[in-house]
């Protein structure tokens, strides 16, 4: 990857490509891929990373993949372009004011949003490097051996369970450091941290019922407690197919149970929950982890860990943290009150790349926090039913009645089942192989869908809405259109999808 210095002296030396956001060599696009692992690094022949996405507006491909990744949308590079000028000017000058007043801004944005009075904001690359910051954060408070309970890893990330051991889940961190993958963190004594896991579905791929998850979550705590063991609960919010678990109510409970010795990492990278619901969650001292680059469909890594004015403050009292988070951390990650009190050698002076991907994705933040929560369900609603017609007539894939329920609309994500040619379940490759023919632009425009989920027998692509689906509904609302007129866009946009859907299906089948 380019270094960000380098970058910088192309934005001194006059711009030249500043006026056309098309060509992956414009600056911000490089800058948007860096301060990132491996995965969102951009292929040199395609210009997309391993998620299929481009950090540069791409207007002419339609996108329904916010469970995943998105490209970056117009308004959001407009507004980190803006803010990289801002910084740097045409001279490439940057004061540490100047810096350290855009981070904070970030984080103030982000808090105001989602906090109450004293949430701090921790910047992260990922939901995987947030995970290690709320382990190191809780590990530092802790004077006992630990349990990570996560709730459906298999439904959030494939590097959450080695970062929940407090290993690193990969070869090359966010800084660009080389680290060796599955060792534990510098700071972490080995074996301290026990990872133990509880499904959100059954053998079969049907989802488990609230209360016997709860059941089963309380009982693991109480058993963890007596075995003189401190305990990092996990609720998802919303897994990769829509589920929530554990309840709110079974959370508090167990965080009751022995205060300081329980906490409770709340899972809302998908953010698409509202922002009462995450008020609420810091208010009972919860950590809260978010994203802006599922639901908000900013660019690929831009996370944030929320932190309660409570655990904050109990941090600030005893700042330890496991030295290994250098290799992931930057100093202007951090607010000011958490960097100044913490031990920690930071990795680097400041993420730009990070901050400029949360400045596309508060794009679309701020205009979403403008729209009632009663009109964005009505908007979800529709882009439902939307779905489910065309999923309906599409030969290739069904709605699986596991699939179905108040969630399919509460959180914009339609899960459909991939059929092969005999009318069985298709295999998790010939659905990988769907998802890529989609993008692929031989047969039509490029279309992106969320990846596929293996569930039980079954696997799984996602249709889903983001933020911009919903800001751009609102406002053609709000210019007289009925909500069945402001759909009509996303129709349109879903009948491309169906049918270039459909024939690269028939081309899987054949192959």
């Amino acid at each position: 990857m380019p270094a960000v210095q380098t970058i910088i002296t192309d934005v001194a030396d006059g711009r030249a490509l500043a006026g056309d956001t098309t060509t992956a060599l414009h600056p911000l696009s490089l800058l948007l891929a860096a301060g990132g692992d491996g995965r969102i690094w951009p292929d040199a022949v395609t210009g997309r990373n391993r998620y299929g996405t481009r950090t540069v507006p791409c207007d002419d491909e339609i996108s329904f993949a916010s469970t995943t990744a998105s490209n970056v949308s117009a308004a959001g590079f407009a507004a980190a372009d803006a803010e990289l000028m801002r910084l740097f000017g045409v001279d490439g000058a940057y004061s540490s004011t100047s810096i350290d007043d855009c981070f904070a801004t970030i984080r103030d944005r982000v808090a105001r949003r989602f906090g109450s009075r004293g949430t701090e904001v921790i910047l992260a690359a990922s939901g995987t490097d947030i995970e290690l910051f709320a382990l190191g954060l809780v590990a530092g408070l802790s004077r006992r051996p630990m349990t990570n309970i996560l709730i459906a890893p298999e439904e959030t990330g494939s590097g959450i369970p080695r970062a929940a051991a407090g290993c690193h889940f990969s070869e090359m961190t966010a800084l660009g450091r080389t680290v060796v993958a599955n060792a534990v963190l510098d700071g972490i004594a080995g074996q301290r941290i026990d990872v133990r896991t509880v499904p959100i579905r059954n053998g079969a791929g049907q989802p488990r019922h609230e209360s016997e998850i709860d059941a089963e979550v309380i009982a693991l705590v109480e058993q963890e407690l007596k075995r003189d063991r401190d305990v990092l609960l996990h609720v998802l919010d919303t897994s990769k197919t829509g589920l929530t678990a554990v309840s709110r109510r079974a959370a508090r409970y167990v965080a009751s149970l022995s205060p300081g010795r329980v906490r409770v990492l709340v899972d809302a990278c998908q953010l698409r929950c509202s922002g009462d619901t995450v008020r609420r969650d810091i208010a009972d001292g919860f950590l809260v982890a978010v994203t802006g680059s599922k639901f908000l469909a900013g660019p690929p890594f831009s996370g944030a860990l929320l932190v309660p004015a409570s655990f904050a403050e109990e941090f600030a009292a005893s700042p330890t943290i496991p030295a290994g988070l250098s290799d992931y951390t930057a100093l202007h990650d951090w607010p000011a009150r958490l960097r100044e009190r913490t031990r920690l050698k930071f990795g680097s002076h400041f993420n730009l790349g990070l901050g400029l991907r949360w400045i596309a994705a508060l794009a679309q933040m701020d205009p979403l926090a403008d729209i009632g929560e009663g009109l964005q369900l009505q908007i979800k609603r529709a882009f439902a039913d939307l779905v489910r017609a065309r999923g309906d007539d599409l030969p290739a894939a069904l709605i699986h009645p596991d699939d179905e329920g108040d969630h399919v609309a509460g959180r914009a994500i339609v899960p459909l089942t991939i059929l092969n040619g005999a009318g069985g379940f298709a295999s998790l490759a010939q659905a990988q192989a769907i998802h890529l023919d989609l993008r692929e632009n031989a047969t039509g425009p490029v279309c992106h869908v969320g990846q596929a989920v293996h569930l039980g027998h079954r696997t799984i692509l996602r249709v889903a809405a983001s933020a911009s689906d919903i800001n751009a509904v609102s406002a053609r609302m709000a210019g007289g259109r009925s909500l069945s007129e402001a759909m009509q866009p996303i129709a349109d946009g879903l009948d491309i999808v169906f049918d270039k859907w459909a024939a690269v299906s028939r081309m899987v089948d054949g192959a």
